[in-house]
């Protein structure tokens, strides 16, 4: 890997030189993490900070721990919204309610006078 890399999927290290990843996104760790046979895990969305090394490839896309935690968020499975993004299409919809009332009752306005 390069200097500040960002691991793009889930792999287990194979072989590697003082590799250290950034995992601080997901785990909260201030230091990089110093990866081994021990702590083989390397995560996508984490960044490599030093070292160089070879890497099993086990996850990608949606199947990633990055993208199970997108899909999560960003809605679930069978196409429901997250309580988020529920809230925000109802205010959306209200907000364009209230908007047609207004340009109607500006355009009422304007034709009676």
């Amino acid at each position: 890997a390069h200097m500040a890399a960002i691991i793009s999927c889930d792999g287990i290290l194979l072989s590697g030189q003082d590799v250290r990843c950034d995992e601080s996104a997901l785990t909260g760790e201030p230091e990089p993490m110093l990866k081994s046979a021990e702590k083989p895990f390397m995560i996508s969305g984490t960044t490599v900070n030093a070292g160089k090394g070879t890497m099993l490839v086990v996850a990608v896309g949606e199947y990633s721990i990055a993208g199970k935690i997108k899909k999560d968020v960003y809605g679930g499975e069978h196409g429901e919204l997250s309580p988020l993004y529920g809230k925000l299409d109802a205010m959306a919809t209200r907000i364009g309610k209230v908007g047609m009332v207004c340009a109607l009752t500006a355009m009422t306005a304007i034709l009676i006078w």
